[in-house]
């Protein structure tokens, strides 16, 4: 069916698809080719289609924007024909992608959907610590995120030396290849790549050869075909590398403040349509520290201002917020949302679970909402998943719904079981204490009756969670996916945790021949698991191991 919840709709039924589902599509004026590849790939179309696609540019019901559509859906002799109304490319291919994922279901509604997204900018950075993802990762991730309906992309992996260490010097021609194509199958999936910059580390804002540099760079990337551009001022040292800038300059922010206007100056030279996004070097707070002020008030209106919230990774971001950092800076925030990032301090956490803790209608406030990815690529497609469902409508947002969808969507039926149980596991971060829901449930209803005295009647919830692990731990050494080779750290964790779950129980049933030495056993596997940094499972696993020992 359709999801997220649309923005208006009017249902009088539905119809199930068969298996093998025939396809053709027209659109009045003709739409590029390369755009309705760039959703149905070489799909071959069908005279007699059991689905009929037609397009016409005109008005939707609900003008909201330029990504607003409308879709009649209806059903005659046989054939489903949905007509999208719409005025723009961009428009027309976030509709194809919400139809091409009921085609995925089998599933369509029949009346009339009216939709359009909530937030203006939604997409996703590669702005972590680690391993960069690889070029083909990178095509693979623009495609899924297209087709949940974001539409903007930032480059800016912290280890692509040209990015920042080496930021004065070219792309080979290689890497600049790469770049390109990134830009070019973003054109085509109407979303906006934008090159992000890193020089605040060794530049020399008075020296003329080093701002060549940086315009020398920018001009390379133009000519690549990229036209929107980052200048990532975050996560340097304060103050200046050399005398000569701080004798011109009485501070950090007029540095910036001179930088971010001559960057700007710059690209609009090269072209009029070039867009520019900063992030500050205070980029998290209230927004009301002095550089934060200064800078926002001293630079153009439509530069994208990066903003993480209260806390580099933000618990909760409100209206509020969002409307004193506006009101400060003369900028709507653009929220890099460090979620689910998992660098630096948090790289024994993996973060799978749904986004939450953003405002409904945070989307009034802010330009936009960019999630910061995982070096684990495969893991950061659920927690991107749900972000994305978040920005297209966050007034319905239900973030454990979003998260089953995402499985549902990511993995064979016959796994999404078992990675569930495996996720559970994997929920601590920033955004939440909250770990092992599912564990919790069982476990602690068995710790509190073996606590009482009433050991038989905490034998089936323990017994029950046990053989739930075990099964989860048999099929999750089965697969051979990406996800799972990313996950095997803490695979290998869980593993240990099956292997005290079933000493434990064995334990709690008295089905041990010498007790004190099953206890002295328990207690060296709890020694090793405590001791393992990878992080998984909540105190209820501790809990329930403490009370029998």
């Amino acid at each position: 069916m359709y999801y997220p919840a649309p923005k208006k709709a009017d249902i009088n039924g539905e119809v199930l698809l068969p298996v093998d589902v025939s396809l053709a599509f027209s659109c009045e004026p003709p739409l590029d080719a390369d755009k309705f590849a760039a959703v149905f790939g070489d799909l071959k179309q069908s005279k007699e289609p059991a689905v009929r696609i037609k397009a016409a540019f005109a008005a939707p019901e609900i003008n909201a924007g330029e990504e607003a559509f409308t879709l009649d859906i209806a059903s005659e002799s046989g054939t489903l024909t949905v007509t999208v109304y719409c005025l723009t490319d961009a428009a027309l291919v976030r509709a194809l992608f919400k139809i091409k994922n009921m085609l995925r279901e089998k599933t369509f509604p029949l009346g009339r959907i009216s939709d359009h997204p909530s937030f203006a900018r939604r997409g996703y950075i590669e702005g972590f610590y680690g391993k960069p993802w690889s070029h083909c990762q990178r095509l693979d991730m623009m495609e899924f995120m297209a087709s949940k309906g974001e539409n903007c992309v930032y480059y800016a992996p912290k280890d692509d030396p040209y990015h920042r260490r080496l930021w004065r010097e070219p792309y080979p021609e290689t890497e600049l290849q790469k770049l390109r194509e990134l830009s070019e199958k973003a054109k085509r999936l109407c979303m906006s790549f934008s090159y992000c910059i890193a020089p605040g580390l060794s530049i020399r804002y008075t020296d003329e050869k080093d701002i060549a540099a940086l315009y020398a760079k920018l001009s390379q990337l133009y000519a690549a075909g990229i036209k929107s551009f980052g200048l990532l001022l975050d996560d340097i040292p304060e103050g200046f590398s050399c005398a000569e800038d701080g004798e011109k300059y009485p501070d950090f922010v007029s540095a910036h403040i001179d930088l971010v206007n001559g960057c700007y100056a710059f690209i609009k030279s090269l072209d009029t349509a070039c867009t520019l996004t900063v992030c500050p070097t205070v980029y998290w707070g209230k927004g009301d520290d002095d550089y934060d002020v200064r800078l926002g008030n001293n630079i153009p209106e439509d530069v994208f201002l990066f903003f993480t919230g209260r806390d580099i990774c933000s618990r909760e971001i409100t209206c509020a917020e969002a409307m004193y950092i506006k009101e400060k800076t003369a900028h709507a925030p653009l929220y890099w949302d460090n979620f689910p990032v998992n660098d630096a301090e948090m790289f024994k956490e993996m973060h799978l679970a749904p986004v939450n803790g953003r405002e409904a209608r945070l989307y009034r406030y802010a330009s936009g909402m960019i999630s910061n990815g995982m070096e684990y690529f495969e893991c950061t497609k659920f927690p991107f998943s749900t972000a994305a469902d978040y920005l297209w409508a966050p007034e319905s947002y239900a973030p454990e719904e979003a998260f089953a969808r995402a499985l549902n969507a990511l993995l064979p039926e016959h796994e999404v079981n078992d990675f569930r149980l495996l996720a559970d596991h994997l929920r601590t971060s920033c955004l939440r204490d909250e770990n092992s829901r599912i564990m919790g449930s069982y476990l602690s209803k068995a710790t509190a009756l073996i606590e009482s005295g009433e050991r038989e009647k905490a034998i089936p919830y323990a017994e029950k969670y046990t053989l739930m692990a075990n099964e989860a731990r048999k099929a999750l050494a089965k697969s051979s996916k990406e996800v799972y080779k990313e996950l095997c750290e803490w695979i290998e964790k869980f593993s240990l945790m099956c292997d005290i779950l079933t000493d434990a129980l064995a334990l709690l049933k008295n089905e041990v021949p010498d007790i004190p030495a099953a206890k002295k056993e328990l207690q060296r596997k709890m020694n090793a698991y405590n001791n393992c940094a990878t992080v998984l499972t909540a105190f209820c696993f501790r809990e329930y191991t403490e009370t029998l020992l």
